[in-house]
């Protein structure tokens, strides 16, 4: 009887399992604040196996009731589906998840980063993107099986990727296929981070029309700079969470305002949605119609 292992995201032999030394198991753990409204957590664990696993990660963050998060990351990657779920649980929770790489996010790890409100790499430290990998045991029929759902992961995770910085699947799917290494700066110059602990926010945008090869990110942002006083997706939602809304709650009526949800898929809040694209499109639009 052929087996087919779930993928894992990380080469065999490319990097150690992450096992903390002499049995210390506190590489992840959850800590409340002095601040009754904060909870840090860290994930300084391997995802899965004898690390940080999905099942527990989920049950302990439910616990936590505070309205900001703040999760520190060191980790090299791991099981990807185990890393997916992690991602959701942050995403889905309510508190505002403020996210920072001390050292390293690599693979699924740079996937659970994306789930963070805003994401800090501190100086030095690096992000790694690269596309899932696998194990098969079996006939040739066996075999395009595992390459069908590796693809269908690859873009699971491109798609992760372009919703936080823009840009295509294919894109992000040609970087991952690179295994490519961001530095501090280079991870918010793609868009896969906000800010270099430290450093400031601001951009300039320039005509980078005379050169060749100009990063897509400056590219982009020099093409099409944003309306003065326009607020963007990320500024609709916060206002929308600052208001009481649940972070679901808040992206779904972001997304039906700049038309990319169909009413019919929650027939319960179609008149919600519809009423409020109205709102959000006339405040895009400059309050004007």
């Amino acid at each position: 009887m052929p087996t087919i292992t779930l993928p894992n995201f990380e080469r065999p032999g490319r990097l150690p399992k992450a096992q903390a030394r002499g049995g210390n198991r506190d590489w992840y753990r959850i800590e409340n604040s002095k601040d009754p409204d904060e909870a840090t957590v860290y994930i300084y664990d391997e995802i899965g196996y004898w690390g940080t696993t999905a099942q527990q990660f989920v049950k302990d963050l439910q616990t936590v009731k505070a309205g900001t998060i703040n999760l520190h990351l060191n980790t090299p990657g791991g099981d990807v589906f185990d890393g997916i779920a992690i991602h959701n649980a942050l995403r889905q929770h309510s508190a505002t998840v403020h996210v920072q790489v001390d050292a390293l996010a690599a693979s699924i790890g740079s996937v659970i980063a994306m789930a963070g409100d805003r994401i800090t790499m501190a100086k030095h430290s690096t992000m790694m993107i690269h596309d899932p990998f696998g194990y098969v045991v079996g006939n040739a029929e066996d075999m395009r099986k595992m390459s069908e759902v590796l693809d269908g992961l690859g873009d699971t995770i491109a798609g992760v990727y372009a919703e936080r910085a823009g840009g295509s699947v294919r894109e992000w799917r040609d970087r991952m296929l690179e295994e490519t290494w961001y530095s501090d700066r280079e991870a918010v110059d793609v868009g896969l981070a906000d800010q270099v602990d430290g450093d400031s926010q601001a951009q300039a945008a320039f005509d980078l029309s005379m050169f060749r090869h100009p990063p897509e990110r400056l590219a982009a942002s020099a093409a099409s700079p944003p309306a003065s006083g326009q607020p963007t997706k990320r500024d609709i939602e916060k206002a929308l969470r600052d208001a009481g809304l649940s972070r679901a709650r808040a992206k779904a009526f972001v997304s039906a305002a700049y038309g990319t949800v169909d009413p019919d898929e929650e027939a319960r809040d179609a008149a919600d949605l519809v009423t409020l694209r109205d709102a959000v499109q006339f405040l895009l639009s400059g309050g004007s119609q």
